[in-house]
């Protein structure tokens, strides 16, 4: 923008300022629209500080995936919001209702969907977007009146998520925000350990379909959210499913917003008159996540927040929103710097009814990450704090998976045995939750070695899965197969044992096989 521009721009700017402070419909009011220089006013605040304005966000909820695990029924919200059955999503799984009914008006917390049985349980969701919040919830309200509640892993696309580890007594959740490498992503459960069955309460995925939005975060790795505050408000904002009795208000990008488990020192809460904002930032924080604050109790005292993250010495994104509540007056100044983990990062000035923001991105001590606000010298007002986000992120994602000729033949041999039906998601990765039947080595590709599928109750013929060049052990003894058996197994270049002991075959043992002398045949 040239000068001449620049400076049209500000002047019309401060003319609509101007206009503001002897105007209470605009003080006020939530939408300034109907003013003649407000559409000048807004470019040229937009143009003097990138911000967007509260009128350019629009919500389409008709792409959200949100899924109501374990309900028998489909229904729509209060907000619109269709949660879904299970069934378009998994094959696997025993829907329950909990025992210990702690949420008596939140449905979809009273059931849930376990899995018994298999060691990795994945859903697919269709994508239609690259970048997603992703959100899964835990209640196990004791549904198996066992009173054991289980520790397990969420995984995506092959990348393991985080551990859960439910309670008795609380609601886990966890989200993350992750870019979608194709037309699906499969979110799965995994167990770890025996006698502990995996299970879920919700699990959502919504589009990120701003650019702008979190654009400092690598899309070569998943970020983790590991607390998102609102400082000094009493209240919870559930995402885009919050309604209040006083004033309804919700956050159009569905996340949830809590007030900070531990107390702070040295602060006292503060609350605006205003109902609304004027601009904000690129990341959308609802306007009543902004509206409370806290502020240090003297002008000459900072603000301390500590943040543990689950991941030692990992990166984080640490976004702290700020506004000023009230007008300043006289000679007032409120001018403060935004430190994390002792290094300087940016100056901060809270600008009255708009919604700014300070950003960093920065390595934890450990596990600690610490973001002081501390007065700057000519500052006669304390610093102040409305909310923040902290987001951990996650080893690289992979970017190589299990064979595509491996990934071939497994879908032969589960589209040929019902009681192969449902396994889906990455065979192969993490490697620690390799599906159970299978064993698997390398990385570049992983490939599948090893299929043990010994008494699975397979029946019939064996079909083609000729495909899988790198099996070196194939083990489907007592089982009901039966027609010949297949020429294909004997050209399998690293096949060392096949194990077809007890089933109802027929005919003779193909030559390539009984003549192979680096084939041990069972």
């Amino acid at each position: 923008m040239n000068a001449y521009l620049a400076h049209k721009y500000v002047s019309v700017y401060n003319r609509f300022i101007e206009y503001k402070k002897k105007s209470k419909s605009i003080i006020f009011g939530r939408n300034p629209v109907g003013h003649p220089i407000y559409g000048l006013a807004t470019r040229a605040l937009q143009m003097i500080q990138n911000q967007p304005t509260k009128n350019t966000l629009q919500t389409d909820t008709s792409q959200w995936i949100s899924i109501d695990c374990g309900s028998p029924t489909f229904f729509y919200s209060a907000t619109g919001i269709i949660w879904q059955t299970d069934e378009s999503f998994i094959k696997t799984g025993t829907n329950r209702r909990v025992f210990s009914n702690q949420y008596p008006n939140a449905d979809t917390l009273n059931t849930l969907r376990s899995f018994p049985s298999r060691n990795k349980n994945c859903y697919t969701l269709p994508t239609i977007s690259s970048r997603y919040f992703i959100r899964a919830s835990f209640n196990y309200g004791n549904y198996d009146r066992l009173a054991k509640p289980p520790t397990f892993d969420l995984e995506i696309d092959g990348n393991k998520w985080t551990t859960v580890e439910s309670t008795l007594t609380t609601t886990a959740y966890y989200e993350v925000i992750y870019t979608s490498k194709g037309g699906n992503l499969r979110v799965c459960l995994a167990k770890t350990r025996e006698g502990e069955d995996p299970f879920i309460s919700t699990l959502e995925a919504w589009p990120i379909d701003d650019d702008r939005m979190y654009k400092e975060m690598s899309r070569d790795l998943a970020w983790m959210n590991s607390y998102r505050y609102n400082y000094g408000a009493g209240y919870v904002i559930l995402g885009y499913n919050y309604i209040s009795s006083e004033r309804r208000q919700m956050d159009k990008y569905n996340r949830i917003w809590i007030p900070p488990a531990e107390s702070i020192s040295n602060v006292v809460t503060k609350t605006s008159y205003n109902t609304a904002l004027y601009f904000t930032t690129y990341e959308y924080p609802p306007d009543l996540a902004i509206l409370d604050a806290i502020e240090a109790d003297e002008p000459t005292k900072s603000i301390t927040l500590p943040f543990n993250v689950n991941r030692a010495n990992s990166l984080n994104y640490i976004e702290v929103y700020f506004t000023e509540l009230e007008q300043l007056v006289n000679n007032e100044i409120r001018s403060f710097d935004f430190y994390v983990n002792d290094h300087h990062e940016l100056t901060i000035s809270p600008e009255y009814e708009n919604c700014t923001g300070a950003l960093a991105i920065a390595s934890s001590n450990g596990t600690l990450v610490t973001v002081e606000l501390r007065p700057a010298p000519n500052s006669t007002l304390p610093p102040i704090v409305s909310a923040v986000e902290v987001y951990t992120a996650s080893d690289p994602l992979i970017t190589v998976g299990t064979s595509e000729d491996d990934l071939d033949g497994l879908a032969v041999l589960i589209s040929s045995f019902v009681q192969l039906e449902g396994w889906s998601g990455e065979p192969c990765l993490p490697s620690d939750t390799v599906w159970q039947w299978l064993g698997c080595t390398g990385t570049d590709p992983p490939r599948v070695t090893s299929i043990k599928l010994a008494g699975y109750g397979l029946e019939g013929p064996l079909p083609d899965f000729s495909t899988m060049q790198d099996l070196e052990t194939i083990d489907m003894s007592n089982n009901r197969l039966n027609g010949e058996i297949p020429e294909f197994l004997g050209k399998l270049p690293a096949l060392k044992l096949l194990n077809l002991e007890n089933n109802d075959f027929s005919g003779d043992v193909p030559s390539n096989i009984k003549n192979n002398k680096k084939i041990k045949l069972k």
